[in-house]
């Protein structure tokens, strides 16, 4: 594809809770935009973007899947992410990279749990978005209910842009309120003819109030419209698309279009208003980071001049060649060259680049500043690693990926599917950070970990159909933590001769209990300058964190804990590392037995629709689960039933509900964090305590 105006460049996703019709969206997308001459289906397992053989079987989005398509003089990098919360880590890899979103609701479900999570990652990541109110054509869409819950729930300043001609079976067509039109089309060419009329008169009064709302909320954010409002000037289509893009780009509000892409109905208006109110690389300006040779602040121009920087985003596992997907934020590279990797110290050869289409690709001579592109030949990079001009570095900020809540242990068929295997863990590693290998050391057994059942259910099959490795697993256990409530001193010395070499060290650290139990160990160094030299000071600080990593009293990670460095000494003869490595592990080990560790578990939010009638036996059900019932209300014809629940006592959960309500009932787990297993429980665990 030739080179085009940064302005003309719309990088996007989109975003949405699962069954909102994401996937349906982005086929439309590719329809109406010439890139495919076949409209593919979720239901019938042809949907081009969710090409992977397990994606059609189970008829759900897995991977975030990546094209290219034109629009308008417009190019849209598109990538088109998972609704389930089990991959939600592609939904944030993906916004990362992302200029704007594109957010699908139901129009009959309004805002979903999943709605919730991806705008908070969005809100995040600071991506702007319009919303597309989907499935208007089914029985119960609401179009008001649903803006409503985008601005209650959500917490957005919702704008609707468009108006809904009805609903369910009487959904005839769309009101325009920007061009103030009367938008339809054609079933005949599966809405590829658009046709454009005045607006009914039986609309003529609601779309008029409609469009007053419109004015009156952006006069509210954008003074120039304010400015023709107040002076009661004519206010044209251009002055509102204008007010429009601003606010947008600015994330102060939200654009609302509705539709039913099932239908072919919205979908080409909501192509318009991608270029119209979405931002360009340009408008998002420049991308920050950090010298990785002295910290300092580094900033770089959305421009083909600037020096090369660009984030790995995503690594797709192939058996031919790995693809790794660039957001490139500024400068250019031509496949063939190098460019530097300050996370490993390396020059990595890009040997091929593609703009990708799905599962296809198709070669290109360049990437350029505002791009998104695949290339291969990469060996020792992963996702979130930055690539740079080796002369002017740069490190962009890393993707952050949740912590794993489950683990299931796995056993390979055969000693030969065993070493392939074992080549294989690190590659789908890269490719999926939310994915952990280890060793449970009580049982030698390998452990893989994930986000959730389905996830690891999709990757064992997944490496059964694609790499052929055969495979034996037991059933998935939660994740468990530790961390302290008390703050405490530890100190060890590591006294050895070693082929003939003393080594000596000694280490005395305080750990204190963090806010957050869940989060990392922060590491933090209160020695006196000079202690001992700074060239073993990262050393040191690794030690005591590969300690915490490793596992505490009861063999799990420790989370939650702040551990500071209070003093140290070593010899520098013989193999210093180690001596340093065994006295900081001790003495974090001593530290953490005198502040007296508990064991955490993983808790997901949690909501269940059900119908009325069946409340009280899922209530039940939840208290016999540990489950804490927040909040109970009513959403159209469902009890909805909001709180938290321990993730380990939802295993099952969705068959017994099932059972309970006769097949009517459906839920929803998101990880959320991690609190302390009550001490009945902990109990349990003694027999795990290490010496």
């Amino acid at each position: 594809m030739t080179s085009l105006p940064k302005d003309r460049i719309r990088n996007i996703g989109i975003v949405a809770h699962i069954d909102a019709g994401k996937t349906t969206t982005s086929e439309r997308f590719l329809y109406y935009t010439g890139r495919s001459h076949k409209m593919g289906e979720v239901h019938d397992g042809l949907a081009v973007m969710d090409f992977r053989e397990d994606e059609r079987d189970r008829g759900i989005t897995i991977s975030a899947a990546a094209t290219t398509l034109t629009w308008r003089d417009h190019r849209f990098n598109l990538i088109d992410t998972p609704g389930h919360v089990d991959f939600t880590a592609e939904v944030e890899r993906a916004l990362r990279v992302l200029d704007g979103a594109v957010v699908v609701f139901d129009g009959v479900e309004g805002v979903e749990p999943q709605s919730e999570t991806v705008w908070h990652q969005a809100d995040r990541y600071g991506v702007p978005r319009i919303a597309f109110i989907n499935k208007m054509d089914r029985i119960g869409a609401d179009f008001e209910a649903a803006v409503s819950g985008i601005e209650k729930r959500l917490g957005a300043t919702a704008i609707p842009i468009q108006m809904p001609d009805g609903s369910a079976e009487t959904f005839a067509g769309i009101v325009d309120l920007v061009e103030s039109t009367y938008v339809t089309f054609d079933e005949g060419t599966l809405g590829r003819d658009v046709a454009y009329a005045p607006i009914p008169a039986r609309l003529a009064a609601l779309s008029e109030a409609w469009r007053s709302r419109l004015i009156e909320r952006l006069a509210e954010l954008h003074e120039p419209l304010a400015d023709l409002f107040l002076a009661e000037k004519p206010i044209t289509a251009s002055d509102l698309r204008a007010a429009l893009r601003a606010v947008t780009v600015a994330g102060k509000a939200v654009p609302i279009l509705c539709g039913a892409a099932l239908r072919n109905i919205g979908i080409q208006p909501l192509l318009d208003a991608v270029c119209w109110y979405l931002p360009s690389p340009t408008d998002v300006g420049d991308a920050t980071g950090t010298d990785p040779r002295d910290g300092k602040t580094v900033v770089r121009a959305p421009v083909d001049t600037a020096p090369f920087s660009a984030l790995i985003f995503k690594v797709q596992a192939n058996a031919a060649a790995d693809l790794f997907y660039l957001r490139v934020y500024s400068g250019r590279l031509e496949a063939g060259e190098r460019a530097w990797n300050p996370r490993t110290g390396e020059r990595e050869r890009l040997r091929r680049m593609l703009r990708v289409f799905a599962d296809r690709g198709e070669a290109v001579a360049v990437a350029e500043a505002g791009d998104i592109v695949a290339v291969t030949g990469l060996h020792r990079s992963v996702s979130g690693d930055t690539l740079c001009a080796e002369g002017q570095p740069i490190l962009l900020e890393p993707i952050r990926f949740p912590s794993t809540v489950v683990s299931i242990a796995i056993e390979p068929k055969t000693s030969g599917d065993r070493d392939r295997l074992a080549e294989l863990i690190p590659r789908l590693q890269r490719e999926d950070p939310t994915l952990r290998a280890s060793v449970d050391p009580e049982t030698g057994q390998s452990l893989l970990s994930g986000m959730g059942e389905l996830h690891l259910d999709v990757t064992l099959k997944r490496i059964e159909r694609e790499f052929g490795i055969r495979l034996g697993f037991g059933k998935p256990r939660v994740s468990y933590r530790e961390t302290i409530r008390a703050s405490a001193e530890g100190s060890a010395t590591y006294q050895r001769q070693v082929g003939g070499e003393p080594l000596f060290a000694r280490v005395r650290l305080r750990l204190a209990p963090l806010t957050d139990q869940g989060g990392r160990t922060e590491v933090l160094d209160a020695m006196a300058q000079g202690t001992i030299p700074s060239a073993y000071l990262p050393a040191l600080r690794e030690s005591v964190a590969n300690a915490a990593e490793g596992g505490g009293l009861y063999g799990y990670p420790v989370t939650g804990v702040s551990a500071t460095i209070e003093d140290a000494a070593f010899s520098e003869s013989g193999q210093p590392e180690i001596a340093i490595n065994s006295a900081a592990s001790h003495a974090f080990r001593e530290a953490l037995r005198a502040a007296g560790p508990i064991v955490l578990e993983p808790y997901g939010r949690l909501e269940i629709h059900v119908p009325e009638d069946y409340v009280g036996v899922v209530m039940k059900t939840l208290q016999q689960r540990r489950a804490i019932v927040l909040d109970t209300g009513f959403a159209r014809e469902s009890a909805v039933i909001r709180g938290v629940a321990p993730i380990g006592e939802m295993f099952g959960f969705l068959t017994a509900l099932r059972s309970q309500t006769q097949g009517r009932g459906s839920y929803m787990l998101e990880p959320l964090d991690y609190r302390p297993l009550p001490d009945n429980l902990t109990a349990l665990h003694h027999d795990k305590l290490i010496g």
